[in-house]
This record gives C-alpha cells, sequence and structure tokens, in this order.
C-alpha cells in the first residue's frame, strides 16, 4: 500500500514500479478509476517522458480503466482477473482503493473485497500496488479506514512537510511484513524523470506532522565557523544588534552583517526594526 495525500505522488511511485518492470520484461497492469486511457498516457509522456502506449503493444502493459460510479466489486473483480491473466501480469496497480470503497456502501464487503483481490494475487506470485488517498494533509492521520492497512504487506508513507516556508515531501516505510526495514524518513522531488529521493531530514523531528520542529544544535553543526559564532551568539542572548553581536563573538560588526546574511539565506535567522529603527537580528525558531 501506497498511503498519502493528494498530490504527493502515490499514482506516480505506482507507474515507476509498473515501467520497472516492464523494462525487467515484467507484464503490468493499472487499474484506475481517475483518469482514463487516453487522459494517462498524455500527461505520462509529456510530464515524465514515459511510452505508455508503447508498451501496451508490446503487451508489457494494460490498461483497466472504470468510472467510478459504476463500479460493481464483484464484477470488477473478475475483470480485474482477465485483464491480468490476458497478458500474464507479474505486477499491478491498483489506483485508488478509496474509490472502490465509496462504491461500496457495505464496508464489511469492501474489506472482503480487498482481502480477496490481495490473496488471488499473492498466492499467484504477482505483486500488487494500492494506492490510498489520506484526507488529511497535516497532522494526525489514519493509514487506512476498516483495517485494510493490515491486509497489506508493506505500507509506504507520502507525505507533504512545510520546511522554512516551503513544501517538500517525504517518503517512509512503516511497514514490512516479516522483515527489518529503514526507519529513515526521506524527502523526494517530483522531477521530469519522476520521483528522485533524496536525504534525510537532518536535524529535524516531527516530520510525520507535517509541520516539524528543528533542533539548533544540529541546525549550526554544518555551519562555517563564523557563521556559527554569530548563530550559536543569538541563541544566548535572543534578540541582538550587529555592535551586540560583535562584542559576544569577537568579530566586527560588518563581519556580523555579513555572516548574518549567510544565515538568512539559509532561512535560519531573520531582521528586524524596533520603534526607532534600530536593526536588530534573531533566530527564526
Amino acid at each position: 500500500m501506497i498511503a498519502g495525500g493528494a498530490g504527493t505522488g502515490k499514482t506516480l511511485l505506482g507507474l515507476h514500479f509498473l515501467t520497472s518492470g516492464a523494462a525487467q520484461g515484467e507484464p503490468g497492469v493499472i487499474v484506475t478509476f481517475q483518469e482514463n486511457p487516453t487522459q494517462m498516457r498524455e500527461i505520462v509522456r509529456s510530464s515524465f517522458g514515459w511510452d505508455l502506449a508503447h508498451l501496451e503493444r508490446q503487451g508489457l502493459l494494460a490498461y483497466l480503466y472504470t468510472s467510478p460510479v459504476e463500479i460493481q466489486p464483484d464484477i470488477h473483480a473478475t475483470r480485474v482477473r482477465q485483464a491480468v491473466e490476458q497478458i500474464g501480469a507479474r505486477r499491478v496497480l491498483i489506483d485508488s482503493i478509496k474509490d472502490i470503497e465509496i462504491a461500496t456502501p457495505d464496508k464489511v464487503r469492501f474489506k472482503d473485497y480487498i482481502y480477496s483481490m490481495v490473496n488471488y494475487f499473492k498466492t499467484r506470485g504477482i505483486t500488487i500496488i494500492l494506492t490510498n488517498e489520506i484526507p488529511e494533509l497535516f497532522g494526525d492521520f489514519q493509514l487506512s479506514e476498516y483495517g485494510v492497512s493490515f491486509i497489506a504487506d508493506n505500507v509506504i508513507l507520502l507525505r507533504y512537510v512545510e520546511v522554512g516556508g516551503m513544501m517538500e515531501h517525504a517518503i517512509s516505510i512503516m511497514k514490512v511484513r516479516g522483515s527489518r526495514h529503514s526507519r529513515e524518513i526521506r524527502r523526494f522531488e517530483i522531477t521530469k524523470s519522476g520521483i528522485r529521493l533524496g536525504g534525510t531530514f537532518e536535524g529535524m523531528s516531527g516530520i510525520l506532522t507535517g509541520t516539524p520542529s528543528m533542533n539548533h544544535h544540529s541546525r549550526s553543526a554544518h555551519l562555517p565557523l563564523r557563521s556559527r559564532y554569530v548563530y550559536d551568539a543569538l541563541r544566548q542572548v535572543g534578540l541582538a544588534t550587529a555592535e551586540k553581536l560583535a562584542q559576544v563573538t569577537g568579530l566586527s560588526a560588518n563581519d556580523v552583517r555579513c555572516e548574518f546574511q549567510h544565515l538568512q539565506k539559509r532561512g535560519l535567522v531573520e531582521a528586524g526594526s524596533d520603534e526607532q529603527g534600530i536593526e536588530f537580528f534573531e533566530l527564526r525558531f
């Protein structure tokens, strides 16, 4: 299961999985309820340069689209299995189970549908990815309703994170059944070639809340020496003028202003002025 808010890259990550499989000669099936084949092919081609139509012609990809208002779970399950068997698929993307949930008023039946679908593929050695939308963009969240996340052997979480007034993406592995896995929370970018994995959110905590806090010591650890003097001095004295910081650090007031500009570019400090127009500096967080 890939869980995350709207626009976090769930479908894109699933398409990475299918196209990578196709490159290795493993056919795949896209099961979707939101974008018809023409839309999907054009969006993926223009945005990321992937030719899904070419993979379809090669028999490495099949596309099964059903309007969300026309889903009948039992009939739909049969159509999915037929599509998989027709091309001998080894990978399947169902995007998303939220649409199936909405179309199935009986939630016990919905859970049974997902369980039987996953079990069918698992017993045949076919890997299935289920995407699931989390309504909450920030703060507390629930991976899935009705215990569906328990059915998945592996759960990947995608989240929005606000850092320094900018929106970033975070990815983490919440669960891998029967195996050890990385506990890191990493950045990722959505680029013209797809998803690009980045490093960890060093020196931050509370990433999964979407509004992380930063550890002051970690923030200054990799600064140049003189910038660190100014940063640590601000931690000690709070609001301060360049002249005050010069006294604390032993640097000149001009040097302090120069280092402050570097810190400001990193989003660590900010400037202000009092009622008399005297400029002062302070930490941003």
